[in-house]
């Protein structure tokens, strides 16, 4: 125990920064997860949040659980640039698989067809401050969803010979 409060105190602020963030922003959407569907409703203009208010609630639990697994830890700390994989290069496009809407779990994921999804507030100003806005951001992001439609590849490191 006295080994693990050490290595605390040693961690870098922005770390214990991003640890709190993360945190607080959980803790928050916890607290206020009863009022959501009501806000969600009038930020995205989508009657439905309160029309099925139940719903939309349970859909709001399995969605913090969701983040709680890592997304929100993950945006915190690409916000405060504190870990993107810079060697890598992510090529390809959307396939509508729902794998990166936290597997299928997003509160916002809209079935359109057999195994296609859509982002039920996709158009909405606020989805580009959010996780979804930014995906992928780096390999990680890739992996953790397993997505079909992006691949990485290593940037080569190009050697540089002294002139002298």
């Amino acid at each position: 125990m006295q080994f693990i409060k050490k290595i605390n105190h040693a961690l870098p602020l922005n770390y214990q920064l991003i640890r709190f963030i993360t945190f607080f922003i959980l803790f928050v959407a916890r607290a206020f997860m009863w009022v959501m569907p009501i806000f969600f409703a009038i930020i995205f203009i989508k009657p439905q949040f309160v029309f099925n208010y139940k719903e939309t609630l349970r859909k709001l639990r399995i969605h913090h659980t969701a983040l709680s697994q890592g997304p929100v830890k993950r945006y915190v700390e690409t916000f405060f640039k504190a870990r993107i994989n810079q060697a890598t290069h992510i090529s390809g496009e959307c396939t509508q698989c729902g794998n990166c809407c936290l597997n299928k779990q997003c509160v916002f994921l809209e079935p359109i067809e057999d195994d296609k999804f859509q982002c039920g507030v996709y158009n909405s100003p606020f989805r580009k401050l959010s996780n979804c806005g930014a995906f992928p951001i780096s390999s990680e992001d890739v992996e953790r969803y397993e997505c079909p439609g992006y691949v990485f590849n290593q940037y080569p490191v190009i050697k540089i010979k002294n002139a002298n």
